[in-house]
C-alpha cells in the first residue's frame, strides 16, 4: 500500500471517529433533553402524611408539572430512613430512583445508614424545620415549671420523638443535656401516635414542628413551651427560644432529595432547577406557609447542601460520641 494510499485511509477513518463521535455526543444530549422518559420512583423512609412524606408528595407534584414527569412515592419505613436508602440503592443510578430523606446525617454517623456521603449525590435542600417542645395545654405553663418539676423528679417525665437515633431523637437527648434535667426518651412511630399520647397522658412533652400541630395549637390542646431558634417566631411571640435559654440547640428536620451517586450530572442539573422552581410556585409558597415551614430559609443547591452534609455529619458523629459515653 502506497502512502498516500495510507494518508487517505487515514484521513477517512479519522473522520469518521469524528462523525461518530459527534453523532454520538448528540444521541446523548438528546437522551437527556428528553428526560425523563419513564417513571421516577422516590422513596422515603417514613409513613403517609408525615412531614417528609407531604414535603415529597408536594413538591414532587410540582416537579412533574414543570418536566411533564410522574412520580411514585414508595413509603418504606424504618431506621429513620434507612431501610428506604437502602433499597433506593440497589436500583440503576439512572435518574429513574431518587430519595426523599430528612436524617442522612444523623443515621449516617451513628453508622445505621450503610450508604455514605460518597455514594449519594445531594439534588437540593428546600426545607430547614423549626423545632419546638410541646405539651398538652393544661400539663405545664412555661418551660421553667416544666424544667423546675423535671428538676425535682428526675427519671420521672416522658419526653416522646419520632423514631430511634435519627435527628429527633439526639435533639431530644440534647435538650436533656442542655437543660441539665433527667427524661425518659419514648420513641414514637409516628407523628399521629405522638400527638395521640400526649392527649392521652401516656407522654408528658415531644419534640415537634408546629406545622403538624397547628390545628391543636388553635383549639388550645397543645402549647409550645420554647422554639429551638435564635430569634422569636412573629405568631408565638411570647414563646422564648432555645438560644435565650443559653441552650445551644437551633437544629431543625431538613428535608431534601438524594440521588445514587453514580446519576448524570445532566439529569442532577435538571432535578435541582425544577425544585428550585417548584419552590417559587404560588402553590408551595402558599404550602409553606400553611405548614409553619417558613420560619427559615430552606434552599441549599446541590453543591452547598453537600459541604453541609459532610459537615453535619462530622457533628453528629462528635454529638453521638458524648451522647454514647455518658
Amino acid at each position: 500500500m502506497s502512502k498516500s494510499t495510507k494518508i487517505m485511509l487515514s484521513t477517512i477513518l479519522l473522520g469518521m471517529i469524528l462523525v461518530l463521535g459527534a453523532c454520538n455526543g448528540e444521541d446523548s444530549q438528546a437522551d437527556y433533553e428528553d428526560y425523563p422518559e419513564q417513571q421516577i420512583d422516590v422513596y422515603v423512609g417514613h409513613g403517609p402524611g408525615g412531614g417528609t412524606d407531604t414535603f415529597v408528595r408536594t413538591v414532587a407534584n410540582l416537579i412533574a408539572d414543570d418536566i411533564d414527569a410522574d412520580f411514585n412515592v414508595i413509603n418504606q419505613e424504618g431506621g429513620s430512613g434507612v431501610v428506604a436508602m437502602q433499597n433506593a440503592m440497589q436500583q440503576p443510578a439512572d435518574g429513574y430512583t431518587l430519595i426523599g430523606d430528612s436524617a442522612f446525617a444523623v443515621t449516617t454517623a451513628a453508622g445505621t445508614n450503610e450508604h455514605g456521603i460518597d455514594e449519594v449525590t445531594p439534588i437540593a435542600r428546600v426545607q430547614s424545620d423549626t423545632y419546638a417542645i410541646q405539651v398538652r395545654s393544661d400539663r405545664f405553663e412555661d418551660i421553667d415549671e416544666l424544667i423546675a418539676y423535671a428538676e425535682e423528679n428526675p427519671g420521672e417525665l416522658n419526653m416522646g420523638a419520632v423514631g430511634t437515633m435519627g435527628i429527633d431523637e439526639i435533639t431530644a437527648r440534647r435538650f436533656m443535656n442542655e437543660a441539665g434535667v433527667d427524661m425518659n426518651y419514648i420513641p414514637m412511630e409516628g407523628a399521629g401516635q405522638m400527638h395521640s399520647d400526649i392527649l392521652g397522658g401516656h407522654i408528658d412533652l415531644m419534640l415537634e414542628e408546629v406545622g403538624p400541630t397547628i390545628s391543636y395549637i388553635e383549639e388550645e390542646e397543645f402549647k409550645p413551651l420554647v422554639f429551638f431558634a435564635e430569634d422569636r417566631i412573629e405568631d408565638f411571640d411570647d414563646v422564648p427560644t432555645t438560644v435565650e435559654k443559653g441552650w445551644d440547640l437551633t437544629d431543625g428536620v431538613e428535608r431534601y432529595f438524594l440521588a445514587p451517586a453514580d446519576t448524570p450530572q445532566e439529569i442532577i442539573d435538571i432535578l435541582e432547577d425544577a425544585t428550585q422552581r417548584a419552590m417559587e410556585t404560588e402553590e408551595y409558597q402558599e404550602y409553606e406557609e400553611n405548614s409553619y415551614l417558613h420560619l427559615r430559609d430552606g434552599w441549599m443547591g446541590s453543591e452547598e447542601f453537600e459541604e453541609k452534609l459532610e459537615q453535619d455529619i462530622e457533628n453528629y458523629e462528635e454529638i453521638i460520641s458524648e451522647i454514647e459515653g455518658e
